[in-house]
């Protein structure tokens, strides 16, 4: 039996020089295994290897293997053989490989899809640009300063005269050097090329550490990102200029021509221009932020629309059940053999995770609970690593197990690798006698499988680590609120821990970082302040009611149902929750139900649609009038409802008529309540898993948190008393995530093509479906209260106006004879809908645009390095020329200040040759000349 560590105990490694024959190279099989794991870092290391060399071969396989899977029993016997197995009976000759990689431990720490500066030295170097790009921004700025007061150029703007047009040239051109650096504008121009390159750097860095998957959108947003940090710039040097040439110094001619300002004793255009200076430098530094950020977004919304992704809010019809939000392309299909085979082992590793708690449970052993589901243990290592075998399709699977902490919660998580093994010889016979028998087994999927199990649920690494990372944030706020308590309870006399949700989730904002906080209030803000414009709007609604009297329609719904189904972990409760509180601010008496248990034996005996309760129904508030006032504003939440039936309980097994019956009661349902002037908003919400991922880590935290705040409680306790704190929050909190939470994470998929499939048979123009993708939770709170209004306007109009324009309308309508099946809405062309259509050629155009601007307004023939300046000494000397260097001397004095108005001044603010320049430097030149040649006289009559 091979050593512990070896994912294949069968195998060994070929014996080194000047080893024992049959004994492991361990220093040789680490760098082996260290070489190949950064090499293959999006492929796992699978028994059946390839050589490392051929690098299109191993694409063109590992494609086939996607796609084609085979497994060849006589490829995993190639490490028993040094020189290969030769070829027999038309079988091809086999070479030698070495034997797969060390399986207790996974080749890269797993990490977010969508994370950046993954590495640490990829964060440093962004900081130290950002730092580089501020640099350079001082260095302007004290250039400028130093510019502005240098003696042989101030006094010369001194001696403009204000009122001249030429003086506006000459003052912006002096504006102009300022803002470029003064003097220090060589050095800023000289380090130019290395600020663009550290650009680029840290942009093809993170298309290196991009997942795979993303690697072609990361790129294309890294490109634009810079391109629209060029744009910007040009745009804000042209805007400055603009403002100055033709606004700011135009103006303050006007002001001088017209003697609104005094001149020069109370005021002197130096100031403007130091202005306009400082403006023009640090313009282009704040719009560069801003450029890339444009860049970004754009990027984002093309590939986006383009690939037909998720809206933030949208129409059943537009809902793309193959879209990359829930189908990720990194992913295996869940449908693969080994996908499978590792819910099973979640599922049973997650009796071992959760037994033992109590003293009321009993304790099972890991390789108990794997051999109910068929696994026996062949090995086993140092750390809790084992192995176990799996026979599947005539062939062996190989089931890696490791403990893999820390906790989560006091639940220990599990890594997991399954793969096929193909050398495992699985005749009766022994496999020395002849190899032929050996024969290929088609598979489905792929042929090895990593991920995390925890508490009965398989998560693959992304999802692994989106969980692990928002834990571990939610507890690191948690710490850091508790060191801010003393000063948050000085500051706002509010201390103590807390009790509940909503106080936990106030108190844990203290915790997070400014920037982080400072968002988040900005959000809610926002956010509350569309809460309290919808409110004001319903209120509006029924001032305006109660003067029309009875006679006129309904304006405000007298009733009001807020049906929240979906996924879990979907953000049902906080995201529709803005609706809710909208009602209640409005003066509507909002009541819960919650139908997340099957009917009982009593409900059953009833129509289907009469246990959901009905605002104005006897089981609850009465909507009728009174002969005091008008009847009560009523609002009901459910949820969940009848869609839940369908995916929690057993009638999506039901026969298609009867499934249509069922279709048919609730779209009657929806009727009912709209003649009875109830608004019936039916809100169904989805997201992806990543996002689904991060809300079971919060919740996690949140339980962990509770625990601590319990104990925390207790402490605090009063001296002979015993109930005086409350834990009713806390256990609250606690009961907030649950095994169910989990086992619905492994059936995503099913359960959104149930959801799905109700919500399109049951859809309608008159009231459609309002399906909500919280993956991002700003936007589709946004975009909720949006629709919420738009659903408030069709009941005022009683349908005499078209129906929410929330997309294209469903592909099945009630007048249809026969319900869609899952499987017939699956086979369907999921077609983009007319709003990603136009969103993706519009932001097509604008990149397009901004393409251009850098285009046209780069300079491609200049140099991207410009070397040293090369003087000729030799032939300056020959001149004469450094004489005449040596006795010029700017000279101002009091008499030649007196002529200065007459004269054009010397001013060195332009590269150009202008006439001004010219005309300037000519009396100098003349006068020069004339020294020349009256000293070479004196010369020749000396001689």
């Amino acid at each position: 039996m091979a050593e512990p560590g070896e994912s294949t105990p069968l195998l060994s490694t070929k014996p080194s020089s000047g080893t024992p024959s049959g004994s492991l190279d361990r220093k040789n099989a680490m760098v082996s295994f260290r070489r190949k794991s950064i090499k293959k870092l999006s492929i796992r290391q699978m028994s059946s290897l390839i050589d490392d060399e051929d690098t299109t071969t191993t694409t063109a396989l590992v494609q086939q293997m996607e796609y084609f899977p085979t497994a060849n029993p006589i490829e995993g016997l190639a490490p028993l053989f040094p020189n290969g197995i030769e070829s027999y009976a038309g079988r091809e000759y086999v070479p030698y490989r070495e034997p797969s990689l060390v399986k207790s431990v996974p080749a890269f720490p797993p990490y977010t899809r969508m994370a950046r500066h993954r590495s640490f030295y990829l964060w440093w170097t962004n900081e130290f640009r950002h730092w580089w790009k501020s640099s350079r921004l001082l260095v302007r700025l004290g250039g400028l300063y130093v510019y502005s007061f240098d003696p042989t150029i101030a006094p010369n703007i001194l001696l403009l005269d204000p009122e001249k047009r030429k003086t506006i040239k000459k003052l912006f051109k002096f504006a102009k050097k300022l803002g470029q650096g003064g003097q220090l504008r060589v050095f800023v121009k000289t380090v130019k090329p290395f600020t663009r390159s550290m650009r680029l750097l840290v942009g093809g860095w993170r298309w290196f550490e991009a997942a795979p998957c993303r690697r072609i959108e990361v790129g294309v947003e890294e490109t634009m990102a810079f391109i629209g940090n060029r744009v910007s710039r040009f745009v804000a040097r042209g805007g400055t200029d603009l403002l100055g040439l033709e606004i700011i110094l135009p103006l303050q001619r006007f002001l001088f021509r017209g003697d609104y300002l005094p001149y020069p004793e109370a005021y002197h255009p130096i100031a403007v221009c130091v202005c306009l200076g400082i403006l023009r430098a640090v313009s282009p530094f704040a719009a560069s932020f801003q450029g890339s950020r444009v860049g970004r977004v754009l990027t984002r919304r093309f590939f986006s629309s383009a690939k037909n992704r998720w809206l933030p809010v949208q129409r059943i019809g537009d809902l793309n059940l193959l879209s990359d939000d829930c189908q990720e392309k990194d992913e295996a299909n869940q449908t693969a053999d080994l996908v499978i085979i590792a819910r099973r082992v979640a599922t049973a590793l997650g009796k071992v995770q959760t037994s033992g708690d109590d003293g009321e449970k009993e304790v099972v052993r890991q390789y108990e609970a794997l051999k109910d589901e068929g696994f026996v243990q062949c090995g086993a290592g140092s750390g809790g690593y084992a192995v176990y075998q799996f026979r599947f399709k005539s062939t062996t699977i190989l089931l890696h197990v490791t403990p893999y902490g820390p906790s989560i919660t006091d639940v220990m998580p599990f890594y997991l690798v399954l793969e096929f093994e193909t050398s495992v010889d699985i005749r009766e016979q022994m496999w020395a006698n002849s190899l032929a028998p050996i024969s290929s087994i088609q598979l489905q999927g792929p042929q090895v499988l990593e991920g995390y199990a925890y508490q009965g649920a398989f998560f693959s690494p992304h999802h692994f680590a989106e969980l692990k990372t928002m834990y571990d944030k939610q507890l690191l706020a948690y710490e850091a609120a508790c060191k801010k308590l003393p000063i948050v309870a000085k500051n706002t006399r509010r201390g103590g821990p807390p009790r509940d949700l909503p106080t936990l989730k106030s108190f844990l904002e203290a915790g997070k970082r400014s920037r982080k906080r400072k968002q988040n209030i900005r959000e809610f803000n926002e956010l509350q302040k569309v809460v309290r414009s919808v409110a004001k709007e319903i209120l509006a609604l029924m001032k305006k009611e109660k003067k029309t009297g009875e006679g006129g329609n309904r304006l405000a719904p007298k009733g009001v149902i807020l049906y929240f189904e979906g996924l879990d972990c979907s953000g049902k409760s906080s995201t529709g929750g803005l609706v809710q509180a909208a009602l209640e601010q409005s003066g509507y008496e909002v009541g819960m139900r919650q139908y997340n248990r099957p009917p009982t034996a009593e409900q059953r005996m009833r129509p289907w649609m009469d246990r959901f309760d009905v605002p104005g129904s006897s089981n609850f508030l009465d909507l009728s009038q009174t002969q005091d006032e008008d009847g009560e504003h009523i609002g009901l939440v459910w949820d969940r409802g009848p869609a839940g039936d369908f995916v929690y309980g057993n009638l999506h097994e039901l026969s298609p008529e009867d499934k249509k019956k069922r279709y048919d009661e609730f779209i009657a349902f929806d009727k009912e309540c709209r003649e009875k002037d109830i608004l019936f908003l039916k809100l169904f919400f989805v997201t992806n898993r990543d996002s689904i991922a991060k809300t079971l880590g919060k919740r996690l935290a949140q339980k962990k948190m509770a625990r601590d705040l319990t104990t925390w409680l207790q402490a605090c306790r009063s001296r002979g008393e015993v109930d005086d704190v409350s834990f009713e929050g806390l256990e609250a909190i606690s009961a907030h995530i649950d095994p169910t939470d989990f086992i619905a994470f492994n059936q995503y998929e099913r359960n959104l093509r149930i959801f799905s499939n109700f919500v399109m048979n049951t859809d309608s123009d008159e009231n459609p479906w309002v399906v909500v993708n919280t993956g991002d939770r700003y936007a589709a709170r946004k975009a909720l209260m949006s629709s919420f209004r738009d659903h408030l306007k069709e009941f005022q109009s009683r349908g005499q106006r078209c129906s929410p324009c929330l997309g294209n309308k469903p592909s099945v309508s009630s007048a249809k004879t026969e319900a869609i099946g899952v499987d017939e809405m699956m086979k369907k062309k999921f077609k983009s809908s007319w709003r990603h259509s136009m969103i993706a050629w519009v932001t097509l155009l604008a990149l397009l645009v901004l393409a251009g601007t850098y285009g046209e307004n780069t300079n491609w023939d200049r140099a991207w390095i410009v070397g040293p300046t090369k003087y000729n000494i030799s032939a300056l000397l020959e001149g004469g020329n450094d004489d005449e260097v040596a006795n010029y001397k700017p000279v101002v004095d009091d008499v030649k200040m007196a002529k200065a108005d007459k004269e054009l001044p010397t001013i060195d603010v332009d590269d150009g040759s202008g006439k001004e320049a010219k005309a300037a430097k000519e009396p100098q030149l003349k006068k020069g000349s004339d020294a020349d040649e009256e000293s070479d006289k004196k010369g020749k009559a000396g001689k």
